[in-house]
């Protein structure tokens, strides 16, 4: 006999295998790249230095923008505030993967304009993805707790929190 999932349990899963899924899907493309660019060569300084300054404007922009969301009215009722809290995180989770994953996506670029560019152009800019999407996206502790200060700075709770227990 199995025990039953908590209410907050599917969402959480679901909101897991998302993340998990688009932070996969680079690792899919690189596959995919290795095929058609050259492997030989070697990683120049200057592109993967670009490529980790354009992590650390990524990161300073997702700072900034990254976790507003409007707080909560504090007249919801709980599964009101629930039900919005959930939608508002995956919003916000979705506008931080496409800023995290764009320089994967310059990085591609890059690797077919560039005269030097191989698959090697790539995987830096993925790796910084990667790393970005693991600080923003994946719901940890610390985007689950930003994202829940900003719905409950009216004073309501969101249920965020429980929701991923973290």
């Amino acid at each position: 006999m199995s025990t039953p999932l908590p209410a907050a349990a599917p969402f959480a899963l679901t909101t897991r295998v998302l993340a998990a899924s688009l932070m996969g899907a680079l690792v899919v493309m690189g596959v995919a790249l290795a095929v058609v660019l050259p492997p030989e060569g070697s990683l120049s300084v200057t592109v993967l230095l670009v490529q980790v300054l354009a992590g650390v404007a990524a990161h300073g922009l997702l700072e900034a923008i990254g976790y507003r969301t409007p707080p909560l009215a504090p007249d919801l009722t709980d599964e009101a505030a629930t039900a919005q809290a959930r939608t508002r995180w995956q919003s916000g989770m979705i506008l931080r993967f496409a800023v995290s994953e764009f320089i994967a996506i310059a990085s591609i670029a890059a690797a077919f304009v560039l005269p030097d560019g191989d698959i090697l152009t790539y995987l830096g800019g993925a790796l910084v993805s990667l790393v970005l999407m693991g600080v923003h996206v994946w719901p940890w502790a610390r985007p689950v707790g930003r994202t829940a200060d900003a719905l409950e700075a009216s004073g309501r709770a969101s249920g965020l929190r429980e929701t991923f227990g973290v």
